[in-house]
């Protein structure tokens, strides 16, 4: 597979706030610290797509990106 174009689309905190469609979607669980989104950044192969941080835990929201 080669991602070409990939963006944020929004963050929720509630289920309400979620996206309902009838796209595929993944999911990515894990403690802090472990590389989720450099994972992100590396499949989407933008540096820039989902935000790492120096402080664990920091991240409070599920995010969409597309």
């Amino acid at each position: 597979m080669n991602i070409t174009k990939a963006y944020y689309i929004k963050g929720g905190v509630h289920p309400k706030d979620f996206i309902k469609d009838d796209m595929a979607q993944v999911v990515l669980v894990g403690k802090s610290n472990v590389g989720k989104s450099s994972f992100i950044n590396c499949v989407a192969n933008n540096k820039k797509l989902a935000h790492t941080s120096g402080q664990p835990g920091k991240t409070r929201t599920v995010n969409f990106y597309s």
